[in-house]
């Protein structure tokens, strides 16, 4: 799937570059200031995992392996015509990482492992620092927001003989953030191609309500991945 994408990106590569130096004029300077725009992409190297102190002396080190997705987003900015080299995004995206089977602790033949998927929610605010002027358009950005996380999880567990399978995913809100950087292309006066990389991290959470289950009642998981992003915004 990732090798079908990069090849479709190439044909519009090429047409961007063949049509939009005959656009003089910079598309990323608009009367209103305004734009709307929508993304896509796929996760790169998404890692889960968590350190915690049980009862402040025992340390677990938890490694999800987590598979690598698609994701997608849509967004509403403003740049001040003042502050061109300036612009504000809010952002809603969604993505939704399988949690491929994953051994969490084991001791000889007995062990317990994790499998199941995520589905998280993403509400940012961005700020931008780009270059406005011609038909090629850098940019930096970072953003501030909240995540909410919904795991749907089955923690099985082996002692000897005995197998157990419980429930062990949690709807979860943290705090997240993310980097950006990439390349805007005019395509018209109006609209503007753009293709970037972030990197994002949030907090998701395994929750354990089955005493028969040896895992933490709560367990907090640190989630980040990078993203290649295409997509498009329209300036008004």
């Amino acid at each position: 799937m990732k090798k079908a994408s990069y090849s479709l990106a190439i044909p519009w590569l090429v047409f961007l570059l063949f049509i939009t130096p005959a656009n003089s004029a910079s598309a990323q300077v608009s009367p209103l200031g305004g734009h709307v725009g929508f993304w896509g992409g796929f996760t790169v190297a998404p890692d889960a995992s968590s350190g915690d102190y049980d009862d402040g002396w025992y340390y677990h080190d938890y490694d999800l392996d987590m598979k690598e997705t698609w994701a997608a987003g849509v967004k509403f900015g403003y740049t001040p015509p003042p502050w061109k080299y300036f612009s504000f995004e809010f952002e809603y995206s969604y993505l939704n990482p399988d949690i491929k089977r994953s051994v969490l602790e084991r001791y000889g033949s007995d062990y317990l492992a994790v499998e199941g998927d995520v589905r998280i929610h993403n509400f940012m605010w961005n700020l931008f620092l780009k270059y406005p002027l011609g038909w090629f358009h850098p940019y930096l950005g970072a953003g501030l927001g909240f995540s909410y996380s919904d795991m749907s999880a089955i923690a099985t567990q082996r002692i000897g003989s005995d197998v157990t399978t419980a429930p062990v995913g949690d709807d979860y809100t943290s705090f997240a953030y993310q980097f950006l950087t990439g390349v805007e292309f005019d395509v018209t006066k109006n609209l503007v191609f753009d293709i970037g990389y972030r990197y994002y991290a949030t907090g998701l959470k395994l929750k354990n309500n089955d005493l028969d289950i040896y895992l933490d009642d709560s367990v907090d998981i640190d989630f980040t991945t990078s993203m290649i992003t295409m997509g498009f915004k329209i300036l008004f």
